[in-house]
């Protein structure tokens, strides 16, 4: 297989382009957050289950349907990704973001259908490029934690692994929209074998990064960033060299390192902060109460309204961060508001 070193090269920058965009936006927009609470391992199970299950159904759709899907997806994205950006426009911010993920949704199908394969990849490229940068924003600051991401890393590895060598799933999915618009992929060639990055392998290039720059600060940003950009790359030269020929998933080499970052900063640090503590600019997770700290802690008095034999979920610092009829649902309680592990629990 014949394949551009330019075009190789040109895709290790794009995706060292959108971490470093995604990085931006995450210190300078705030996104509203869902109304359905924090992440937890059920969520991270569920979405699991959906990313494993979908490209099976993909596959027994027909192809336009299957373009019709992402491409509203991608719309919708596209939208909520813009919408914060333009909100210091004023009360018309939501119709501008529509105006804009509608025009460029119909200006890629356009292309397609009038036979420009080169326009209607440039701008699956764009609105891909958009919808990553404020989906891993949207998770990040919704409270999904470095722990949930190398979990969902390490789940996605094994079936990369299974979908790509012992069955022919990726291959199918492939063939089936990788000449479509919309496209999964952010492909900066066409044909039957381009140079390209999946949106589930871009989506957790950008993603980690972020997530463990709340979690355990700005080394642990850049390390994550350049792990992802030299997997990127050393696949890339690969190919280039002809050691690789065929598509190469690359959640099996991204994924465990991630989870090895994962594990390497929460050993060091003790913990990782909450979204809260993010905002919040603490340099640290809150460390163990100890001391004069641990009777600060234990001294704490119960919100106002808290039932009697309720317990209390304290932070290192004195505050409350959970309440519930018991130790366990008293920490759930705080961990579902936003705070991490909390530190101390006692009887109200």
């Amino acid at each position: 297989m014949d394949v551009s070193p330019l075009a190789l090269t040109a895709l290790s920058a794009a995706v060292a382009v959108e971490t470093a965009v995604a990085a931006r936006y995450l210190a300078r927009v705030r996104m509203p957050r869902p109304p359905v609470g924090v992440y937890t391992g059920g969520d991270i199970a569920v979405l699991c289950v959906g990313v494993v299950a979908a490209p099976l159904l993909y596959t027994a759709l027909p192809g336009a349907a299957v373009s019709a899907v992402f491409g509203l997806v991608l719309c919708l994205a596209v939208q909520f990704t813009l919408a914060p950006l333009l909100a210091a426009t004023g009360p018309r911010a939501a119709r501008w973001s529509w105006a804009a993920a509608l025009a460029g949704t119909a200006a890629t199908a356009l292309a397609a259908l009038t036979g420009h394969p080169g326009g209607a990849r440039a701008g699956s490229d764009l609105l891909i490029a958009v919808a990553v940068v404020g989906v891993a924003n949207l998770w990040t600051q919704s409270g999904l934690r470095a722990a949930h991401a190398a979990a969902l890393a390490g789940v996605l590895t094994g079936y990369d692994l299974v979908a790509s060598t012992l069955t022919d799933t990726t291959t199918r999915f492939f063939e089936q929209v990788h000449d479509r618009p919309f496209a999964p992929m952010l492909a900066l060639t066409g044909g039957p074998h381009p140079v390209a990055v999946g949106l589930g392998d871009l989506l957790l290039l950008v993603l980690f990064p972020l997530v463990a720059a709340k979690a355990y600060g700005r080394t642990a940003a850049w390390c994550a960033a350049l792990t992802g950009l030299l997997v990127t790359s050393a696949v890339s030269a690969c190919f280039a060299l002809g050691l690789l020929s065929t598509g190469f998933p690359l959640l099996t080499a991204l994924g465990p390192l991630i989870v090895v970052q994962h594990l390497h900063w929460r050993r060091r640090s003790g913990g990782e902060r909450s979204t809260a503590q993010w905002r919040e600019g603490l340099p640290l997770p809150l460390p163990a109460p100890s001391g004069a700290g641990l009777d600060a802690a234990l001294a704490a008095p119960a919100p106002e309204g808290t039932p009697t034999g309720s317990w209390l979920a304290l932070g290192a610092d004195g505050r409350v961060l959970g309440t519930g009829p018991t130790p366990g649902r008293a920490r759930r309680d705080a961990r579902l508001r936003g705070a991490d592990t909390p530190t101390t629990a006692r009887s109200a």
